[in-house]
């Protein structure tokens, strides 16, 4: 393996040992590309994926393959939650229309958006602020929506947080229990309509 010293341009208090590798011709002429774009010599360019390999940092220089197929499969069943997630938000957002609500979709809450922030009147006219968070996959992550629900519940200017959700047949009871213990209210859209005027009563 030979070796020679070189400075980097712009850097010329920056000396660096380049080493001699072997590659093969694909991977070689994808590395001068880049050396070239980068404005450094092949070299030099090199010696630096090297050192980045040695430190840990992500490879510079690779010879990549993609799986088409894994790919696929991957975008195939994100598209497929994606959409079941915005149908399932679709249908809790024919609720507040028919319920006659002011609500906005992506309301803000202090820095956070939420899927649909209600305003209302309460006894004697006071405003009430809820929060509506849609989770058509909560079977898939209980503590990520029960830790977001009580961060929104915490907010000053929340004054109620519901979850809405694609079943309650089968929900785990004990974490059911915990959402109920928080004053997080859980419920389906069939369900939501009732609830929401619940609320609205105090």
């Amino acid at each position: 393996m030979e070796t020679s010293d070189s400075t980097l341009p712009g850097s010329p208090a920056l000396r660096h040992r380049t080493v001699g590798i072997s590659m093969g011709p694909a991977l070689e002429q994808r590395a001068k590309a880049r050396a070239e774009a980068l404005g450094l010599k092949f070299s030099p360019y090199v010696t630096l994926c090297i050192e980045a390999e040695l430190k840990g940092f992500a490879q510079i220089v690779r010879d990549d393959s993609l799986d088409l197929d894994a790919a696929m499969q991957r975008a195939r069943e994100y598209l497929e939650r994606k959409t079941q997630s915005i149908d399932f938000d679709a249908d809790v957002e024919s609720v507040l229309q028919r319920c006659g609500l002011r609500y906005e979709c992506h309301g803000r809450v202090g820095a956070h958006r939420v899927d649909f922030l209600i305003s209302m009147q309460g006894p004697g006219g006071a405003a009430r602020n809820v929060v509506l968070e849609g989770r058509y996959n909560i079977r898939q992550n209980y503590a990520l929506a029960l830790g977001q629900t009580l961060l929104l519940r915490a907010h000053p200017d929340v004054d109620a947080v519901v979850l809405a959700v694609p079943y309650l047949e089968g929900f785990d009871a004990a974490v059911l229990r915990q959402f109920q213990q928080q004053g997080i209210h859980v419920t389906t859209p069939d369900r939501l309509e009732a609830l929401l005027k619940l609320k609205a009563e105090g």
